[in-house]
C-alpha cells in the first residue's frame, strides 16, 4: 500500500513538471545585467539592460560570438524621471516580456553613485523576483559602457563581471548587503571597476575593451563618499572579513636589511578578521584583529640564513606591514565619514546606553574621534619546498 502511494505521488509530480507557468520560455527576455546611470538631463536616470539572444546562441560558442559575426547578447537603454518608468519604456520596445529572476549583476555609474543609489535600492527590493544575492559594483564612468567589454573567455559581459567579483581581491557585495546596511543606517562598500581599450587592439577596425579591479567605492546614506585604490581596498576588505573568492589568498612582499638586500614573498593560505569594542573613560575603543596562515613563496637573504632561522623576523615584518596598511586604509575610511565596518552597530549591540548619546552625531564622532586599534597574529604554516 505504501509503495502504491509513493508511485502515485511520483506520477503526479512528473505530470506537474514544466507546468508551473503558462508563459513559455520563448516569450521571455532574461536580463543578466542591469546598468544604471544619471541621465543627461538633471533629475533623470538612464537604465540599460543586458540580455542573451537565444536565436544567436550555439552550443560550444566561446567569446560571445553567436551565429555569423553577431554577438550573442544585446543591450537596450532608456531614460526617464524614475527607474520604473525607464523599465516600462524598455519593455514597450521589446517583443518579449522582461524577466529579472536570472539577474547576475547590477552596475552603477560614478555620477549616479554621487547622487545616491537610494532610489535604485528602493525599486530593487520591491521586485520579489530579483535575487537578493545579486552582485552590485560601480563603474569609473558611465555604467552603460561596461557591456562593451570583450568577453573573451565567457559568452556574456555579465558573466565576466560576476567572475571578477567572485575571484578577485575586493568585496563581493550583494543587494542584500546594501539593504541591510541601509536599514541599520550604516555604510557599505563595493568593487570599483577600471575600464578601457586593450592596447593590443589599437589600430584594429573594431576596438576591444577590458575591465578590471580599480579599488573600492565607499557609501554612506546610499551616497558615494570616497574611492580607495586597490591596496587600500584589499586592506579594508580584510579588516571587514569580506575578501572575496580566490583572493582569500592575498600575497605580501616584505624586505629587511638597510638596502633591502633581504626579501620575502608570502601567500596567505587562510585569513580571518574580527571586530570588537571596549568602553574606556575616554570613550569607546574599537579593535580590529586579523589572523592568517601564510606560505613562503620566495626568500632572499644575503647572509644565507634558512627560512626557519628567519621565522621570528619574517613574522614580525609581515605583521607590521599588514597592520600598517590596514590602519592607513581605515584612516581614509574614517575621514570619508563612511562607517563601512559598521562600528556604530557594534556599539549599539554592546553599549546601548552610550550609543543613545552618540547616535545623533555618530558620523561626526566616528570620523574625528573614534579610536580604531589594529592587531595581527600570523603563523608561517608552509616554508615551501627547496631543491
Amino acid at each position: 500500500m505504501k509503495l502504491l502511494k509513493v508511485i502515485l505521488v511520483a506520477a503526479l509530480l512528473l505530470n506537474l513538471t514544466g507546468c508551473w507557468s503558462k508563459i513559455e520560455l520563448d516569450e521571455l527576455t532574461f536580463i543578466y545585467g542591469l546598468y544604471v546611470d544619471a541621465g543627461e538631463q538633471p533629475g533623470t536616470v538612464e537604465l540599460t539592460i543586458s540580455s542573451p539572444l537565444p536565436n544567436r546562441l550555439m552550443s560550444g560558442t566561446q567569446g560571445g560570438s553567436g551565429a555569423g559575426d553577431g554577438k550573442s547578447y544585446s543591450t537596450v537603454s532608456k531614460t526617464s524621471a524614475t527607474i520604473p518608468e525607464a523599465a516600462i519604456l524598455i519593455q514597450q520596445d521589446l517583443s518579449r516580456r522582461l524577466e529579472v529572476s536570472h539577474l547576475k549583476v547590477v552596475v552603477v555609474g560614478r555620477e549616479y553613485a554621487k547622487q545616491g543609489i537610494g532610489d535604485l535600492l528602493e525599486w530593487l527590493k520591491r521586485q520579489p523576483e530579483i535575487p537578493l544575492g545579486t552582485f552590485i559594483i560601480s563603474a569609473p564612468g558611465r555604467a552603460k559602457e561596461i557591456p562593451r567589454l570583450s568577453p573573451v573567455f565567457e559568452q556574456f559581459p555579465d558573466q565576466v563581471l560576476e567572475n571578477i567579483i567572485k575571484g578577485n581581491i575586493m568585496y563581493s557585495t550583494t543587494l542584500r548587503d546594501c539593504m541591510l546596511a541601509e536599514s541599520a543606517g550604516m555604510g557599505y562598500a563595493m568593487n570599483y571597476l577600471t575600464f578601457g581599450k586593450k592596447n593590443e587592439a589599437q589600430g584594429q577596425a573594431k576596438p576591444e575593451y577590458w575591465v578590471g579591479s580599480g579599488g573600492v567605492m565607499l557609501f554612506q546614506d546610499n551616497r558615494m563618499k570616497h574611492i580607495l585604490n586597490i591596496r587600500d581596498g584589499r586592506s579594508l576588505a580584510w579588516a571587514a572579513g569580506r575578501i572575496a573568492g580566490h583572493a582569500k589568498f592575498p600575497v605580501y612582499t616584505i624586505t629587511w636589511e638597510d638596502k633591502g638586500t633581504g626579501s620575502m614573498s608570502t601567500v596567505f593560505l587562510s585569513n580571518s578578521a574580527s571586530t570588537s569594542v571596549r568602553m574606556t573613560t575616554d570613550g569607546p575603543v574599537f579593535h580590529v584583529k586579523v589572523k592568517g596562515r601564510a606560505g613562503l613563496t620566495f626568500l632572499k637573504d644575503t647572509k644565507g640564513r634558512k627560512a626557519e632561522q628567519l621565522s621570528p623576523l619574517l613574522l614580525t615584518k609581515l605583521q607590521d606591514k599588514v597592520v600598517k596598511e590596514i590602519t592607513e586604509a581605515l584612516h581614509q575610511v574614517q575621514r570619508s565619514e563612511a562607517d563601512v565596518l559598521q562600528l556604530g552597530m557594534l556599539m549599539e549591540w554592546n553599549y546601548p546606553t552610550e550609543w543613545k548619546k552618540l547616535k545623533e552625531h555618530w558620523l561626526e564622532y566616528y570620523s574625528k574621534k573614534a579610536r580604531i586599534m589594529v592587531s595581527a597574529k600570523f603563523q608561517i604554516a608552509d616554508f615551501g619546498s627547496e631543491k
